[in-house]
């Protein structure tokens, strides 16, 4: 299935699925659990629920198969070798992860673990080298991918274990993001409220100025036209809120807001692919030159604050980590 073959027509959500079921509880749970005292809620949520799995889905199904981190295999990984300038390197930050560490105690005896590792990917544009036909070329502007900020996410024991937690992952990013838009509307009606009462005084302020307006004239003066202009500003921030409110004003409300953008949940989490030919410097390099081609599937969120970065399925064997005593000594010369 494509990543958005999703968006075709579907059979109606199955609220007896499992999955549906869960789904819903934990956008309740997670975005107001007083949801819960909606009899609708359920059916109302399902079909979006459906959606946003689907997506989720789409996104497994997109991402490229587990790859072998180990030292002595991340090379022969077109994606991790781009990641990583040596084995010393991707041991350290693998090692450091507190979520490895965790997996680790908990899960004694297991030969590997499967996990998702992110990265933040950066073009960065400079000059350099480059051979025109026999002669070397110099300030020639190029691109170099740039990765940075290592994280290892969900160890787990199996690809399907993994599988299984990065797709309720990624759907309760889904939530995150829903949430964080809901909440950003009721503020942004918090907001016009106390606008239009900073306004008002202001308003009565410029009306009651003392006994000055007594002696005045039929003239307009510059006091009535500041006085026109706030009470122009006071019927557009009035006319946002009604308008606000109309969207978002009961719970029933929030819950029809909530189903409306679980049915696009792409606009929510955006995926990209990212598609680059690059050389053994991760120099972006034309079609004809020597290099490897490369796809990333690129995500960007922005709850609770925005991030982007390249996400992959990695392996990686246990007896590799590096020792907690060693772990241990580098924090304290780091720290001590």
């Amino acid at each position: 299935m494509g990543l958005f073959d999703w968006f075709f027509s579907r059979p109606p959500a199955d609220l007896a699925n499992p999955d549906i079921q869960a789904g819903i509880e934990r956008l309740m749970q997670n975005i107001d659990p007083r949801l819960k005292a909606l009899a609708a809620a359920p059916a109302r949520l399902a079909p979006g629920v459906a959606r946003t799995l689907e997506f989720c889905d789409a996104i497994l199904a997109a991402l490229p198969a587990p790859q072998d981190a180990s030292p002595g295999h991340w090379r022969d990984s077109a994606l991790l070798s781009p990641l990583f300038t040596h084995d010393d390197e991707l041991r350290r930050i693998i090692s450091r992860q507190p979520s490895v560490q965790e997996f680790v105690q908990e899960a004694p005896g297991e030969p590997c673990f499967y996990a998702i590792l992110g990265a933040r990917l950066e073009e960065r544009q400079g000059f350099g080298i480059a051979l025109n036909g026999d002669a070397l070329q110099h300030d020639v502007p190029i691109t170099s991918l740039n990765f940075e900020r290592h994280r290892v996410y969900l160890p787990r024991r199996s690809a399907d274990a993994l599988d299984h937690a990065l797709r309720w992952a990624l759907f309760d990013q889904i939530g995150l993001e829903i949430l964080a838009r809901l909440s950003a509307l009721k503020e942004s009606q918090a907001d016009l409220q106390e606008e239009i009462a900073l306004l008002r005084t202001q308003q009565a302020h410029l009306a009651h100025r003392g006994i000055g307006d007594m002696f005045g004239d039929d003239t307009p003066s510059e006091e009535h036209a500041q006085l026109a202009r706030l009470a122009e500003r006071i019927r557009a921030r009035q006319a946002a809120l009604t308008q606000s409110r109309q969207r978002l004003l009961t719970l029933d409300d929030s819950l029809a807001w909530i189903a409306t953008h679980l049915m696009t949940p792409e606009q929510l989490l955006e995926v990209d692919g990212l598609d680059y030919r690059i050389n053994g410097v991760n120099q972006v390099v034309g079609p004809d030159e020597p290099g490897i081609d490369v796809h990333f599937n690129h995500f960007r969120c922005h709850a609770p604050h925005p991030r982007q970065g390249v996400l992959l399925r990695i392996v990686y064997p246990v007896a590799e980590l590096l020792p907690r005593s060693e772990l241990t000594a580098e924090i304290a010369r780091l720290y001590g």
